[in-house]
C-alpha cells in the first residue's frame, strides 16, 4: 500500500473503475485483489456493483478484509488462485486485475487467462493494468531490474495481449501506457 501511495497508483484504479457502469448491478471478479485497493475504488464509484476479490495470500486477504470493513463496503474476499478459480462459468460481467498478472508464475499464466475467460459471461469485459512492453530505455531498464524479483519477463515481451487472444478474447488491445512500462489492457469475451 505504501508503494501505491508513493507512485500514485490509485489513478490506475480509477482508470479501471471508470470503465464500470455506475448505476447498474454488475458482477465483478477482481483477480489478485491484494489489499483490495481496486475493489474499493470500483465499489465507491459503482455502489451497485457486486464484487468478489480473490488472492492466494491469506495474510494479504486479512488486510483487505480489514480495509473493506473500515470503509463499510460490501465486497466479498476469497482465497483462490487465478489458474484454478472455484467459480461457476459465465458468472461475471467484468474481470479486473491490477498489478497481479506479473506475480503469477510464468508456467501458470496461460491457465489463469483461460480461467478468467471461462468465468466471464459472453460480452463480458476484462480490464488489466500491469507491467507491459517497455516503451523507452528507462522502462526497459526498470523492467530488467523487476525481472530479478518477479515473473515479469513474459509481460515485458507482450504476453498479456497475446494471452488474451489465445484464451479467446476478442478486440484485445493495450489502450494506454504510463511511464513507458505500465499498460492498461482491455478485451471482450465474444
Amino acid at each position: 500500500d505504501s508503494i501505491i501511495k508513493i507512485f500514485a497508483f490509485d489513478k490506475f484504479y480509477q482508470k479501471i473503475a471508470s470503465q464500470i457502469p455506475q448505476n447498474k448491478t454488475v458482477h465483478i471478479l477482481d483477480v489478485g485483489c491484494g489489499t483490495a485497493n481496486l475493489a474499493i475504488a470500483i465499489k465507491k464509484k459503482s455502489p451497485k456493483a457486486e464484487i468478489l476479490g480473490i488472492d492466494p495470500d491469506e495474510r494479504i486477504l486479512k488486510i483487505a478484509k480489514e480495509k473493506i470493513k473500515q470503509e463499510k463496503l460490501d465486497i466479498k474476499i476469497v482465497k483462490a488462485f487465478a489458474q484454478k478459480l472455484p467459480l461457476k462459468s459465465e458468472s461475471f460481467d467484468y474481470v479486473v486485475s491490477s498489478f497481479a498478472i506479473h506475480h503469477i508464475p510464468s508456467h501458470l499464466k496461460n491457465q489463469a487467462f483461460l480461467e478468467m475467460y471461462r468465468v466471464l459471461r459472453p460480452g463480458g469485459m476484462i480490464l488489466i493494468i500491469d507491467i507491459g512492453v517497455p516503451k523507452n530505455l528507462l522502462a526497459k531498464t526498470a523492467g530488467l531490474m523487476l525481472s530479478f524479483f518477479e515473473a515479469v519477463g513474459p509481460n515485458l515481451r507482450g504476453f498479456i495481449p497475446k494471452a488474451l487472444k489465445e484464451a479467446g478474447f476478442g478486440d484485445a488491445k493495450e489502450i494506454e501506457s504510463k511511464f513507458g512500462l505500465i499498460s492498461f489492457y482491455r478485451a471482450r469475451k465474444t
